[in-house]
């Protein structure tokens, strides 16, 4: 098989050989549940693992940006619940109200700061 046929239309790639399908598909779909780095260290030499390889990789990304994301829209989301409750708080005080706030009065409770 002297021809290079590409992949991908216009990724300029040769296209994986029957033969590195057959061979890499079992990594690949291990790499694709636990890592990447199986493919990438497992069939150097096979164009199917390669390109499936680059795709975790992509992937990976992807899972540690939304990781990193939704660690900071948890933190909005708790300082927003937290604001919440102190205009609650602020509401119990201005009218006079002894009452724990939702979810998280009873842990104040526990301090026992009142004598």
């Amino acid at each position: 098989m002297t021809e290079q046929t590409t992949g991908q239309a216009g990724s300029g790639r040769p296209k994986p050989t029957p033969e590195d399908v057959d061979k890499g598909k079992v990594l690949v779909i291990i790499g694709y549940l636990c890592c990447f780095l199986i493919p990438m260290l497992g069939a150097k030499d096979n164009r199917f693992a390669q390109y499936h390889t680059e795709q975790m990789l992509v992937l990976f990304i992807l899972y540690i940006i939304g990781g990193i994301l939704s660690i900071v829209l948890v933190g909005y989301l708790v300082q927003l619940f937290a604001f919440v409750l102190m205009i609650m708080g602020i509401i119990n005080a201005a009218q006079g109200k002894v009452d724990p706030l939702p979810v998280v009065g009873k842990f104040g409770e526990k301090f026992n700061l009142v004598k």
